[in-house]
């Protein structure tokens, strides 16, 4: 059955060839509209022998969205399923190119991948080396009054994320280490100096290791096609058109690449929303590649500005978020963050009509609410809503995985379950929490870290039942009692736990449960000297009897080993410090996760789910809450404003990852003075770049909501913060609408 068209797509669907750029707004189904127009292309016999539409895009998940709806619609006209296109994300097709032609990249036909987890435990040694050989760097930077213990903690995670930011950088700008060494010969600044040799000494552990990192696949695939221009020309007749998703999230890289394959033929459609930019800060990725193509001459501008997912009120409420932005910001520089189109409604015979608006369906809550409570009444709030709306779907949406985890925790404790889609599920995090507290007791025994240890055993050991916080408490005082430990833990017949007075005391039941852990313990410390990977093996088998457990535990034995290739020296203290890192979201492990696999918010109707505002892209609910929108998660270049970049310990409020990458892009620029600037121009401007994009993103989580919306701000952990200026400006807007509506 041929599909309904908006005027809009039926005007993209008319392209033929040449350059187009389309701005799409959210819900206005751009997916859908670009499938279409590959299979379009398909039918119109525009391919030849071996040729192929090349379809590019930002994740996993859309990769099998489109390779489904194109495969639909091509069989809907007669032809193969997977006849006539590729569908990839941008690793992916680096991956098809330097797979395809390894030598010319450099690299050995087996070289291999490194995952995040790698990639980062090898630059956090390589800045922990640095650190030791230049004690007098942060000294310099440091603030005089504070404590020095504290601020050598946070030193350490803040130069892995400098030199993490500064290698993406220089990567996605193909500047090589011995480069980057070259220039900051000629500078004084030993902040480039740091990035530089930490740059260097990363990426010789890469070449030893005969593998690249993700941004290296990019980089190298570039080099490949600029290398051979037979091999460029073979591609550029296998992919006669490009057709690319998302493209407000393309990098300089991204778009050196689509340029060199596109030449030949012309043919590059780009698709995407600058309003939905929301990776600027933490990737290489910018707007103004998508911006800028829109204005070059030989480009046909579209749009699709209809967009049948909100109802009516939540629409003009994005809307008017725009037209504030761009007319009444109070910082100007701020003004250009959002851009034209608006969102549009639908006809009303449009096959997929905007939801009709429900009494009261926008709340900004303007009252002040600390940190916990604002969690607490949302919480409260969600469960209430719930109760009444079984058959429609809810999400909160925070700004860290954090802080999701907190919310998660409290949505438990009032007796729901929710759906996280987080860096990292709360199953996964006990199960790496609980497997991470083993390797520390069998990295040095001790009655604390045995019983906490339990505390965690007994609730995948034991089914849930309504005794069980008050059985863990009684079995782990007993344990505290079992000195020495080996009395417990290596039981002879003179020193014998089973003997103890306090023993003697408990039900049968309980001397069980003591004794299969006993038992476990002890297998355990035996197969300690085995490898890290089976050693988590076997202890997961002992425990874990659910296959989603099972599975988890093999990621996490795989995850280990690789750290152990790439730490030989590691004890199980630091594997054990691995897997702590996992169990408090601050890392995840890789392929393991909805974000991996997709997400499909219509399978939890009657549930919530809780995820990152950045994760909720692509995503819709009927009930939406936003939290957190202060002028911290949320700032707009005000006096008062605090930055998440700049860390509290640091001098003058600077931002040294900013700093380190304006060398970088100084120096692209051929700018004589690229070492040589004072630091603070840099920080300032990178305030800029992350407040535009915090407006993008509270137009993200605005534009999440089908039928209600829930804004909700805190005062922080101090107590000091304010409502988000652009969160009051739309509160003081739904006052006055409420009000005209009313009188």
């Amino acid at each position: 059955m041929k599909p309904e068209l908006r005027r809009a797509q039926k005007d993209i669907l008319s392209y033929t060839s040449g350059k187009m750029g389309v701005s799409a707004v959210p819900g206005s189904g751009k997916t859908y509209t670009l499938s279409l127009l590959a299979a379009s292309l398909i039918e119109k016999n525009v391919l030849k022998d071996n040729q192929e539409i090349l379809i590019v895009t930002l994740v996993n998940s859309a990769v099998d969205n489109f390779s489904k709806r194109i495969a639909d619609f091509i069989k809907d006209k007669g032809l193969p399923r997977n006849f006539g296109y590729r569908v990839r994300t941008l690793h992916g097709l680096a991956n098809d190119i330097v797979r395809d032609r390894p030598e010319l990249a450099g690299l050995p036909a087996d070289f291999r991948i490194l995952d995040e987890n790698e990639a980062v435990r090898i630059l956090q040694e390589k800045v922990d080396a640095w650190r030791r050989g230049h004690p007098d760097f942060e000294e310099t930077w440091t603030k005089a009054d504070v404590d020095a213990f504290k601020a050598s903690q946070g030193w350490s995670r803040l130069l892995v994320d400098i030199s993490n930011e500064f290698i993406r950088q220089a990567k996605d700008l193909a500047f090589s280490p011995q480069y980057i060494a070259d220039q900051a010969e000629a500078s004084d600044s030993l902040l480039l100096k740091m990035a530089s040799d930490v740059y260097t000494d990363y990426q010789l552990a890469l070449n030893m290791r005969g593998a690249v990192d993700f941004d290296d696949l990019i980089r190298l695939a570039l080099r490949c096609l600029q290398t051979d221009p037979e091999y460029l020309a073979r591609l550029q007749y296998r992919w006669p058109y490009i057709l690319e998703d998302e493209a407000q999230d393309s990098s300089h890289m991204q778009e050196s690449i689509l340029r060199l394959l596109s030449a030949k033929s012309g043919n590059w459609v780009r698709v995407g929303d600058p309003n939905q930019a929301i990776y600027e800060t933490f990737t290489t990725a910018d707007p103004k590649f998508l911006l800028n193509f829109l204005k070059e001459p030989d480009v046909q501008c579209r749009e699709l500005p209809n967009s049948g997912r909100s109802a009516k009120k939540i629409i003009d409420l994005a809307n008017h978020l725009i037209e504030w932005v761009q007319n009444d910001h109070p910082a100007e520089e701020l003004r250009s963050a959002l851009v034209r189109p608006l969102i549009r409604a639908t006809d009303p015979n449009d096959p997929q009509p905007n939801p009709p608006d429900r009494p009261n369906n926008i709340v900004i809550d303007t009252r002040k609410s600390d940190s916990e409570e604002e969690i607490r009444k949302v919480c409260n709030n969600v469960k209430s809503w719930l109760a009444a709306h079984a058959d429609e779907t809810a999400a909160i949406l925070v700004g860290t995985n954090e802080r999701g985890g907190a919310v998660a925790d409290r949505l438990r404790s009032l007796g729901l379950q929710p759906v996280e889609l987080l860096r990292v599920s709360r199953s996964t995090r006990k199960t790496a929490e609980f497997l991470s507290l083993c390797l520390k007791f069998l990295h040095k025994p001790s009655l604390r870290s045995l019983s906490d240890m339990f505390s965690i055993y007994y609730r995948f050991a034991v089914p849930e039942s309504n005794q069980i916080e008050a059985r863990i408490q009684t079995l782990s005082r007993m344990i505290m009692k079992f000195d020495p430990l080996e009395k417990y833990v290596s039981p002879t017949p003179a020193q014998d736990w089973r003997l103890s007075d306090s023993v003697q005391e408990i039900s049968a039941d309980l001397m069980a449960d003591l004794e299969a852990f006993q038992i476990c313990v002890e297998r355990w410390m035996r197969a300690s000297l085995l490898p890290i990977d089976q050693l988590i093996l076997i202890i997961s088998q002992d425990i874990f009897t659910e296959p989603a457990d099972l599975a988890l535990a093999q990621k996490v034995a795989g995850m280990l080993e690789r750290a152990a290739r790439t730490n030989p020296d590691w004890n199980l203290g630091d594997f054990a410090a691995e897997l702590e890192s996992v169990s408090r979201n601050q890392s995840k492990i890789s392929g393991f996760s909805d974000e991996d696999l997709g997400f499909d918010p219509d399978k939890y109707k009657g549930k919530v789910l809780v995820t990152t505002i950045h994760k909720a892209k692509g995503l819709e609910w009927d009930r939406v809450y936003v939290l957190s929108v202060n002028n911290y998660d949320f700032p707009s270049l005000q006096s008062y404003d605090r930055y998440i970049s700049e860390k509290w310990f640091i001098r003058d409020q600077i931002n040294l990852p900013a700093e380190a990458t304006e060398s970088l892009q100084r120096l692209a620029r051929n700018d004589p003075l690229a070492f040589l600037i004072q630091p603070g121009s840099a920080t300032l401007e990178a305030r800029r770049k992350f407040c535009a994009e915090r407006l993008r993103l509270l137009y993200v989580g605005i534009t999440r909501a089908k039928r209600e919306l829930v804004i909700t701000w805190n005062t922080g952990r101090n107590g000091d913060l304010q409502m988000a200026l652009p969160a009051a400006a739309l509160a003081n807007y739904q006052a006055r609408e409420n009000n005209a509506a009313s009188g």
